[in-house]
């Protein structure tokens, strides 16, 4: 009785855990979207055709379309590099003012880009990758708060390739690549329905969310132990109407990405609305462009700052889309990569990070059913050796009894 008792206790250690920790099995499913994607949407001017300077205007939107909402995911490379989440009802359509986009002072003030009817847009976020951070770990610390010198490198002032030559409309992806310092890329994708990528780290993804991956191949250094940051600017709502906070958050999870246990989420929590933005990444970077184990990584992000607008790039579609950035919530971190011991960058000249942005919560994996069996285990262990070791010397003293009791029956028996 005590054993099944036992295992009766572990087995519901074992529930209680599987939904705590958010286990893949009881997700709730997100209904499947109708995905479209278009590159500098409207244009047709040479500003949009041909390389401005020494870089083209690259625009791209996918417009992820559901029952009744619309997800809108904006990616460019004018000025830095920017991702901007924007949830509206199903019958907004954006708006490019081109002539305003091409005169970058006027767009900050009167939204050049925007969605009509001016009531469509239910919430929005922007992700800004605003600086590529080259700093000397001389200490071999894989610190980006330990290195002995630093270059910074701002991504509005690289040029861009044609990002319309490397887009796949029915992958919903693209490439932004940049070949100032070398081979700098991004690569986009969207989602018509929730799955995971099929390649490490392998981070789940819905309808709701849009997929980012860097990718640092050759880059220049001017250091000899060298190592690479970037950081990252969100924009959030108004702060006068006490729009959206930022905050970070870690989940537990084990299955698909092997020696890499949980996953880094910012959340967008928007105080106007029962759901906010996300993003979204596990700890791990990869050395090689095949991946696996022992070219993984560690990520390392360093918290969020409170940012004002002096800090932010002079320009991007974020400037466009918001207008006056200075009356946001504004927040800023910086994620470095490397391990302590793994011969700096230099070792592979190759560096590649992904993760999502998007609307909603973060997709989340549970621990795998195996950690469950064996974290259960654990501590079930000693109270098996307890019940076990008790049971043992109760039947002992119980079996001396009844030796004892039948001596004093028949006192004959020598």
């Amino acid at each position: 009785m005590a054993d099944t008792t036992t295992w009766l206790g572990l087995l519901q250690i074992i529930c209680t855990i599987h939904l705590c920790t958010g286990s893949s099995g009881s997700e709730p499913s997100l209904s499947k979207r109708n995905v479209t994607s278009t590159f500098n949407e409207g244009c047709n001017m040479t500003f949009c055709l041909k390389p401005n300077g020494s870089s083209y205007i690259n625009l791209f939107h996918v417009t992820a379309k559901g029952e009744n909402d619309t997800i809108h995911f904006l990616w460019s490379s004018y000025g830095a590099l920017t991702g901007i989440v924007v949830r509206t009802t199903n019958d907004a359509s954006l708006r490019i003012d081109w002539k305003m986009m091409e005169k970058k002072e006027i767009m900050k003030e009167q939204n050049a880009i925007r969605f009509l009817p001016k009531d469509s847009v239910l919430f929005s976020s922007a992700v800004i990758f605003s600086r590529l951070i080259d700093f000397n770990d001389t200490d071999d610390t894989a610190s980006l708060s330990k290195a002995t010198a630093m270059n910074v490198r701002l991504f509005e002032n690289l040029s861009w390739d044609n990002f319309n030559l490397t887009i796949d409309h029915k992958k919903h992806q693209g490439r932004f690549v940049s070949p100032s310092l070398g081979n700098l890329s991004l690569m986009v994708q969207s989602f018509e329905d929730e799955g995971r990528g099929s390649l490490l780290p392998r981070l789940r993804h819905t309808s709701n969310s849009s997929y980012f991956e860097f990718a640092l191949k050759n880059i220049s250094t001017a250091y000899k132990q060298p190592r690479f940051a970037v950081e990252v600017i969100l924009v959030g709502g108004d702060k006068q109407q006490n729009g959206t906070s930022f905050s970070i958050s870690r989940s537990i999870a084990d299955q698909y990405t092997p020696s890499v246990f949980y996953v880094d989420n910012i959340n967008f929590a928007n105080s106007n609305s029962s759901q906010g933005g996300y993003m979204s990444w596990k700890p791990v970077a990869y050395t090689e462009e095949e991946r696996h184990l022992a070219n993984g990584r560690m990520v390392h992000q360093y918290g969020l700052n409170t940012t004002s607008v002096g800090y932010v790039p002079s320009y991007s579609i974020a400037h466009a889309f918001y207008g006056n950035l200075s009356q946001l919530n504004l927040s800023s971190m910086n994620v470095s990569f490397g391990n302590d011991g793994d011969g700096y960058y230099a070792a592979s000249n190759y560096l590649v990070w992904g993760g999502l942005i998007g609307y909603g919560e973060a997709p989340l994996d549970g621990l795998s059913m195996l950690i469950l069996i064996i974290i259960s285990a654990g501590l079930g262990l000693p109270a098996l050796l307890i019940l076990g070791g008790g049971s043992i010397i109760c039947l002992k003293k119980l079996a001396k009894k009844r030796n004892y009791d039948k001596l004093m029956v028949d006192p004959g028996v020598n």
